[in-house]
């Protein structure tokens, strides 16, 4: 999927446009991500109204959720304005 969203127009809102056809027959959507920051990543915070990172409270994971961290801030500027972050 990573390499059929790198030609693609609008790419970050592929997953938005698909989902919001679903919105209005269900309650919650769930969207479970890889732990890496790629383009699958992306679409998910661009698509999602809120997220939830599980996170080990070890060095490696704690890096990583600083980098996933900075990750969600730019998709708010840029991408999503109404993505809040309801725990970690």
């Amino acid at each position: 999927m990573e390499i059929t969203l790198v030609n693609a127009m609008s790419r970050e809102f592929t997953m938005k446009s698909y989902l919001s056809e679903l919105k209005k027959d269900y309650d919650y959507i769930l969207i479970d991500c890889v732990p890496s920051l790629g383009m699958l990543t992306i679409n998910a915070l661009a698509a999602a109204d809120s997220v939830i990172v599980p996170v080990q409270a070890h060095y490696l994971p704690l890096k990583g959720m600083t980098q996933l961290m900075k990750t969600i801030g730019k998709v708010q500027r840029q991408i999503n304005p109404g993505l809040k972050v309801d725990g970690v």
